[in-house]
């Protein structure tokens, strides 16, 4: 029997709820905020967003406490790091420190969430989620002030991953205040992009050629990275929301970037008068808790990131049996009985066997002492390879490090044609305005401290386009 879900979502500007039956959206409803009470993803004014989130549950008639909320990716970034394998027992261990050296926060301000992905043999791959703790404990307590318990917490982009049945795509997310970038590879979801808008009165329009700049320089940068799965220019694009009654716009983006770009539309039954594009995120919501299977696409991430913390308890199984507990100790005394009897029987013959076994473990000791050392000896080169593993992959880290800096220190007006690495030589081409550019790249290369020589190799003007430059930076050595 399908039972009903309820999603909420609150952004910048709108509190949007949504409630389905089975695959049918059978309520909806948003409330507009006010300046400032939710900025940049994070509740500031708690008690008046509870209000307005009671105001809507009662306008609803919506009887239910449970909800599944969603999040805005702006703060909260995510990963894919590449581990050796590792006994269970080390794996978390080994992911809190690898998170806690790739994030650009400290490990102590995010709650982390992860899930292992599939990986090549003999490696393990996981996927990771940190959400400050600002935005998740403003959120949480903000539900509770309104009587809400969440009972699942995900990630914008994740959610909009779950709209699509394509395994290989690109999504983009066009909202007031801010857009997102997702590049979708097998049904794994790459690091994903949330980018604000510096302000929310511009026309789409004029929002335009940054989010255009912004999906170029991300497909550029993941096929330079993955040059054995590039995005080819037959993986569409979706866009929804602000882009999906816009077919000129649309063409407009497909022209530019070489790939089709298509509207998203909605897996759910929509009832008339509903527009789905404002509900995508809820529609996502509705989707992890359905688990459609094939028509919720192929996706391999699925995380409930609501912090351990404020997971629902569980039921103490003391209260649950104590009833019965008597009758359980006077059975167990009973059987204690029987099992003392029959024990008693076997005690002798134990004895007997007993005797003949220490013979035989006397003339096994020479045996085991000699299987000893040679576990000794097998120990010893296990770990010298270890060693010399985990100094390749410290290594690798390190140059792969220095990879993200090209990217992470690049200038809005340059943009990159080609990244290449051989050994601890990275090689980059691209385009730039004017040659002022050029050197405030060149600095903010040099200040992340990660490159031990950049050096020009070639500087081009290009009449009407710009300036083609291409730079050799050597990786410093880790140590």
């Amino acid at each position: 029997m399908a039972k009903e879900i309820v999603t909420l979502y609150i952004d910048d500007v709108s509190i949007r709820l949504l409630v389905t039956h089975g695959t049918q959206i059978i309520k909806w409803a948003e409330l507009p905020l006010e300046p400032g009470q939710v900025k940049n993803a994070v509740i500031i004014e708690e008690a008046e967003i509870a209000a307005k989130i009671t105001q809507l549950f009662e306008a609803q008639e919506i009887k239910a406490k449970k909800v599944t909320v969603g999040v805005s990716g702006l703060h909260c970034p995510s990963r894919i790091i590449t581990l050796p394998q590792l006994p269970k027992a080390m794996l978390d261990e080994a992911v809190m420190r690898e998170a806690k050296r790739v994030l650009p926060v400290p490990l102590e301000q995010v709650y982390l969430s992860w899930q292992t992905i599939p990986a090549p043999e003999g490696r393990i791959q996981i996927f990771f989620v940190a959400v400050p703790h600002q935005v998740a404990d403003a959120l949480i307590k903000t539900l509770h002030k309104a009587g809400v318990k969440p009972d699942s917490l995900d990630l914008k982009p994740l959610l909009l991953a779950r709209l699509v049945k394509e395994v290989t795509t690109v999504i983009v997310n066009i909202q007031p205040t801010e857009f997102d970038i997702i590049i979708l590879v097998d049904g794994i979801v790459q690091p994903t992009h949330t980018i604000s808008f510096s302000s929310e009165s511009l026309f789409l329009q004029d929002k335009l050629p940054l989010i255009r700049d912004e999906i170029d320089r991300t497909i550029k940068f993941y096929n330079s990275n993955n040059p054995e799965k590039l995005l080819a220019s037959s993986v569409p694009i979706f866009t929804s929301v602000a882009l999906a009654d816009e077919p000129e716009l649309r063409q407009y983006l497909s022209d530019k970037l070489g790939h089709p770009v298509l509207s998203l539309a909605s897996p759910l039954m929509c009832p008339q008068g509903l527009d789905p594009n404002r509900y995508m995120v809820n529609i996502g919501l509705a989707l992890k808790t359905l688990s459609l299977g094939e028509d919720s696409g192929l996706l391999k991430v699925n995380l409930n990131v609501l912090p351990t913390a404020y997971l629902p308890k569980p039921i103490s199984l003391t209260k649950v049996s104590a009833w019965s507990s008597t009758a359980a100790v006077i059975g167990l005394f009973i059987f204690l009985a029987i099992s003392i009897q029959s024990a008693s029987a076997d005690i002798t013959s134990m004895r007997s066997q007993l005797d003949t076994n220490n013979q035989l473990l006397q003339r096994e000791i020479p045996q085991r002492e000699e299987l000893m050392k040679n576990i000794t000896e097998a120990e010893t080169s296990y770990n010298n390879f270890n060693t010399i593993l985990d100094s390749l992959d410290k290594q690798n880290n390190w140059i792969n490090d220095g990879l993200g800096q090209t990217v992470d220190n690049l200038p809005s007006t340059i943009s990159l044609s080609s990244i290449s690495q051989t050994n601890s030589i990275l090689t980059i081409k691209g385009r730039s305005q004017n040659e002022r550019e050029i050197l405030l790249y060149l600095t903010n290369l040099d200040a992340s401290d990660r490159f031990a020589e950049i050096t020009i190799t070639s500087i081009k003007k290009v009449e009407g386009e710009g300036i083609d430059f291409a730079l050799v930076l050597r990786v410093r050595d880790q140590g």
